[in-house]
């Protein structure tokens, strides 16, 4: 059973992607509290995230590793929900960041001279959000917006705000944080981990905050991550 762990939680957290995202279009919030509104939009941005962290497992073998191809097509599932994004691509640019970490050959690198949270932020969507990926994700939101008649305040709070938030969520918590101070010579030694309660540690981003241990262990799960905690 220890070898489908990570299958099971990547179905739950996708079913409840789906789930919570087709209850949005079924309900009337103009008359809905906006502290609820706010919370909900914050749950569809932890799903969001959980979204890409299945993805991001997934690159690493961790969801099933017993079967390397439906392992690869969970992971392509995941980012086909979150945002239409190309999981091989993804895929090798993020091993190359693994291999080449504080190296000008990691895709997530940043010149330091000028690596404000807005202008590292910029760059780094830029390598896994291409024009032509952004075109391709607004048109096909669009055409399924039309056809689902879901109306423009729904795309806004429950689409648009929490992938954006989501996005900034995890290069916050997993590249920008972790990785200001990561540099070749120090190697996995100058990664930063922010050691919040594990609690707190999930809520942030799915216990990517311990990202120091998950360059040390990249064939440790996400929800293990914590158990690595020295």
């Amino acid at each position: 059973m220890s070898n489908y762990w990570g299958l099971v939680i990547a179905l739950v957290i996708i079913s409840l992607w789906i789930v919570t995202v087709s209850l949005y279009q079924i309900n009337d919030f103009t008359k809905v509290n906006y502290l609820v509104i706010l919370l909900l939009i914050l749950w569809q941005t932890f799903l969001n995230t959980g979204l890409f962290i299945i993805a991001h497992d997934a690159m690493h073998g961790l969801i099933l590793p017993i079967n390397i191809k439906f392992n690869h097509f969970i992971g392509t599932v995941a980012l086909i929900l979150y945002a239409f994004l190309f999981y091989e691509n993804l895929r090798k640019k993020h091993l190359l960041h693994h291999r080449f970490s504080g190296t000008n050959l990691d895709p997530d690198f940043h010149n330091r001279d000028n690596s404000s949270f807005l202008s590292w932020y910029g760059e780094f969507m830029t390598q896994y959000l291409s024009f032509n990926n952004l075109f391709r994700l607004c048109s096909i939101v669009l055409i399924i917006a039309y056809y689902c008649e879901i109306t423009w305040l729904h795309l806004l709070l429950f689409w648009a705000l929490p992938l954006i938030l989501s996005s900034l969520q995890l290069f916050f918590f997993g590249t920008f944080l972790p990785h200001r101070q990561n540099n070749e010579e120090e190697g996995i030694s100058s990664i930063q981990s922010l050691y919040l309660p594990k609690f707190w540690s999930l809520i942030a981003c799915y216990h990517f905050s311990y990202h120091q241990e998950h360059h040390q262990y990249p064939w440790v799960p996400w929800w293990k991550l914590p158990s690595f905690v020295k």
